[in-house]
């Protein structure tokens, strides 16, 4: 496995000096000296303050008069109103395409072929990295959960965020102090990938408290893509939840506690990528409506869709169990922080009953 580090490419800097390349017209010197190499800790985002509010509300200002335009049918032309209108009723779905239900059963097959033929990473990678382990990479998954929260980013960037963090590391050895690095890359990649209006490069470097440029990060980003061999739309367990929930018209609290459920999953690797994403779907789904307290916890008509008995699920339940009991005393909680808001009808705060031994019959 190949030793990644990041060096300058034209200029060599020793002391804050730069040493004049032979041949090269030098650049006007605006690098500044810090003791960056000492950062090897994520920068701390507490209570969501990602920058002060002034400067957020400067950011953001030309993305709120796009969102009031798009929302604010005066703005739009006529002719363009009517043809939205037509377009949902004729569909009568969410806003996502991808869930309508002419498409639903062809993405479904399309779904489950990907997982088969690309199967993700399996938790023995970690055993080649020499300088990291799962709880770093749990540190970063938390890490990433923050910045996803507090630039109100879909939940589907930060499951690909993480599944190509994985990838990336079964291939390249990444040193403790550029893993940050790593994951500021790919959430870069996934938000080009799922966001409409994606974080902005230039942001990423405060995010990461100063520790990388953006050169770095552009030039990571560039990496990443190369060694996943720019297969950038993987299914995740985001993908697979939301089409279940959509399939049989499960309620929001239903869907919500399948997804934070599948988004603790993320935090303890070790344990669940030997599953493929469509089987921790699944097992969200189950948990979800047992804790719900639900008349019939898998339904025939559940195995159907999925391919999936309540006796396959029945250890990956088991383990999700004990990672939502565990849930409240982990260091890490920007992911139990969020699903503590009214946004998500605060699942996160509903008590855990024990797994009945009937539970895992098949009904």
């Amino acid at each position: 496995m190949s030793q990644f580090q990041i060096h300058e490419d034209v200029e060599n800097r020793v002391e804050g000096k730069v040493r004049k390349v032979p041949g090269r017209k030098q650049k006007e010197n605006t690098f500044k000296t810090s003791n960056v190499e000492n950062k090897v800790h994520f920068r701390s985002l507490t209570n969501g303050a990602v920058r002060p509010k002034r400067k957020r509300d400067e950011l953001n200002e030309n993305l709120d008069k796009k969102n009031e335009m798009k929302q604010d049918p005066k703005n739009q032309p006529l002719e363009e109103v009517e043809v939205i209108e037509i377009i949902e009723e004729s569909y009568s779905c969410s806003s996502n395409p991808t869930t309508c239900e002419d498409y639903r059963k062809d993405i479904w097959k399309h779904l489950y072929k990907l997982e088969i033929m690309n199967p993700g990473p399996k938790s023995s990678y970690m055993l080649k990295q020499s300088n990291l382990n799962w709880n770093t990479r749990s540190i970063l998954v938390d890490w990433l959960a923050s910045v996803v929260d507090e630039y109100n980013l879909c939940n589907e960037t930060f499951h690909l965020s993480i599944n190509y963090i994985d990838r990336f590391l079964c291939h390249i050895s990444v040193v403790k102090e550029k893993f940050q690095l790593v994951g500021a890359a790919a959430m870069l990649l996934a938000g080009k990938m799922e966001e409409t209006y994606p974080i902005v490069p230039k942001e990423w470097p405060y995010l990461t408290g100063d520790a990388f440029t953006l050169r770095q990060i552009l030039k990571m980003e560039r990496l990443v893509a190369k060694v996943l061999q720019y297969r950038m739309q993987p299914p995740t367990i985001c993908t697979f939840v939301e089409h279940f929930c959509t399939e049989h018209k499960l309620d929001v609290k239903t869907l919500y506690l399948a997804m934070y459920i599948s988004d603790l999953v993320l935090l303890e690797g070790d344990e669940y990528l030997n599953h493929l994403p469509s089987k921790l779907a699944a097992a969200s789904v189950a948990l979800a409506r047992y804790i719900l307290n639900k008349e019939t916890t898998w339904p025939k008509k559940f195995k159907e869709t999925t391919g999936y008995t309540l006796k396959q699920l029945s250890p990956v339940v088991e383990r999700q169990h004990r990672t939502f009991k565990n849930s409240p005393i982990k260091k890490q909680q920007a992911i139990q922080s969020k699903y503590k808001s009214d946004k998500y009808e605060k699942v996160a705060l509903l008590k855990l009953k024990p797994l009945a031994l009937n539970f895992l019959k098949d009904e």
